[in-house]
This record gives C-alpha cells, sequence and structure tokens, in this order.
C-alpha cells in the first residue's frame, strides 16, 4: 500500500460522500441544526458576558464617613481606601453636592424635601471597584474592612445587583458547559452512525483490503475524513444562518444581551474554534464506528 498518501485518503473521503450522499446530507443537516443552537448560545454567552462586564465596571461603593473629621483624616482615610485589593479609584462626594444630586433626582417631587432643615446626608466616598471583585464574599469581605476604618461611619454597596450579576455568569456558565456537552454528544452519535453505513455499504471492498495486506489506518482513514468533513460542512453552513438571521433580526429586540458597543457577532476566532472543534467531533465519531467495525 506504498505511494498512497494523504491525496488518496481525501479523494477517497469525497468519493465516500458521494455514494452515500443521502445519508451524508442528512447528517450535515442535523449536525448544522446541533451546531446553530451552539452558535446561538455563544452569541448570547459573549454578548450578555460583555454586558455583566460593563455592570461590574459600575460597580461602587459609598463609604459615608463621620462629621468633624480634618482634611488630614479624610486624606488618609482616601489613602488606606486607595490601597485596598479590587479598589480602582475613590472620588470625594461632599454632603452638598449629594445633595443636590438627590435634588437633581427627585425633580418633581420637591415636596420629599421640604423640612429637612439641614443637610442630613453625611460626606462621603464614591470606591469604583474592579469587576473581578464583583462577587458577594469579596464585596462583604471588602465592605467589612473598609467600615472598620476610623473616620468611617458606614459602608454600602448594591448587595442585590452583585448577588444578580453571580447568578447570571454561573448559570450562563454552567448552562454553557452542559449543553456543549449534550450537543458535542449528539454531533458524536449522528458522525458514528453516518460512518457505520458508509462502512457496511463497503463490507465487501474492505474485506479484500484486509486481505491484500492494507493496514488499520489506511482503511481508516477516509472515513475519518469523511466523518470530519461532514462536521465541518455542518458547522461552516451553521455560521453561515446564524449570520444570516443575526444581521436580519432587529437588534432592538435583544438590546438587554448587548455589551457597550452594541449587539456583536462571533469573533473569527470563535467561529474557527466551532469549526475546528466539530472537525474534532467528526474524527472521533468516526474512530468510534470504524474501530468497531475492524474489531
Amino acid at each position: 500500500m506504498r505511494g498512497y498518501g494523504p491525496i488518496y485518503t481525501v479523494m477517497e473521503a469525497y468519493h465516500g460522500l458521494r455514494a452515500n450522499s443521502l445519508v451524508n446530507l442528512l447528517a450535515t443537516g442535523t449536525i448544522s441544526m446541533a451546531m446553530l443552537i451552539v452558535g446561538f448560545f455563544l452569541v448570547v454567552f459573549l454578548n450578555l458576558q460583555a454586558a455583566v462586564g460593563a455592570m461590574g465596571e459600575r460597580l461602587e461603593v459609598s463609604v459615608y464617613l463621620k462629621d468633624g473629621l480634618t482634611a488630614q483624616e479624610m486624606d488618609f482615610i482616601l489613602t488606606r481606601i486607595k490601597s485596598e485589593p479590587g479598589v480602582k479609584k475613590a472620588v470625594f462626594l461632599p454632603k452638598a453636592e449629594a445633595l443636590a444630586m438627590l435634588k437633581k433626582e427627585l425633580k418633581g417631587q420637591e415636596a420629599l424635601m421640604e423640612g429637612l432643615g439641614e443637610n442630613p446626608l453625611p460626606d462621603s466616598y464614591e470606591v469604583t471597584v474592579d469587576a473581578k471583585y464583583a462577587d458577594t464574599v469579596k464585596m462583604e469581605v471588602l465592605t467589612k474592612k473598609i467600615s472598620k476604618f476610623f473616620g468611617v461611619e458606614d459602608v454600602s454597596y448594591g448587595r442585590q445587583g452583585v448577588a444578580v450579576l453571580e447568578r447570571i455568569l454561573k448559570l450562563v456558565t454552567y448552562g454553557g458547559i452542559a449543553l456543549a456537552v449534550l450537543l458535542g454528544v449528539t454531533v458524536v452519535f449522528i458522525i458514528s452512525n453516518s460512518v457505520r453505513l458508509a462502512l457496511y455499504s463497503r463490507g465487501q471492498e474492505i474485506e479484500l483490503m484486509q486481505w491484500i495486506g492494507a493496514t488499520r489506518w489506511f482503511i481508516m482513514g477516509p472515513f475519518l475524513v469523511e466523518g470530519m468533513l461532514v462536521v465541518v460542512l455542518g458547522t461552516s453552513l451553521s455560521v453561515g444562518i446564524l449570520a444570516v438571521l443575526f444581521h436580519a433580526l432587529p437588534q432592538e429586540v435583544v438590546l438587554f444581551l448587548s455589551g457597550p458597543g452594541g449587539l456583536e457577532f462571533l469573533p473569527p476566532p470563535v467561529i474557527a474554534y466551532m469549526i475546528g472543534g466539530g472537525g474534532a467531533l467528526g474524527l472521533v465519531g468516526g474512530l468510534v464506528s470504524v474501530n468497531k467495525f475492524l474489531e
């Protein structure tokens, strides 16, 4: 069997695809639908991740100060806050400015501000926290530590918002892993059956090749390439369909999924990973069937 290299293997795989065109067409269509679901999830995941990241970038902690602090004491507090891990920046907010902002937010409801007398709001520092610290455990540790600083009256942050971010990220991550595993098994099963049919249709030819001394890998090669090509074609088709649907869909409908730059399609590296990963699944599916057939 010398003289038969990669070109022979690819040509034989091509002939196999043509010989079992109906079966392979059905397999390609089914895989395309499965990978379309994967692609849709990836679009949702990447855009949701960008949106959650943007929300995490806006995560702020309000550090309320006690009355009567000197300028030196407030500067000391600011230095200590900025030195904490996870703190990106801290901005001083005088109580007069805080009251003005409150009045602006309550515009049209000025009656609520009547009878306040003196400004009841304290001076504060508005602390911006790194998105990596946007989980309940790290935020609780940070806020408790700051609350014990000299001159700090109270510390508050959006606990519910942080908890929601954490739940969303976990749901998307674990849901994505489960979906990827399920569809990966489905693709392997589809290719395994498709290659098995091709093997049975060429059973006598394979038996003859074994009799004349063909190696195991020489026989397996075309079927493995055939399985890979079916998945690669199906995945490429799914990406094309997804691109058409994405650009035809009114983006305002899914505005809640978009990140800071708006709703975005799959970047080229992700598309390459999808197609490459699909080819790998096709190879696994082919190996499963060929190994069983040649036992």
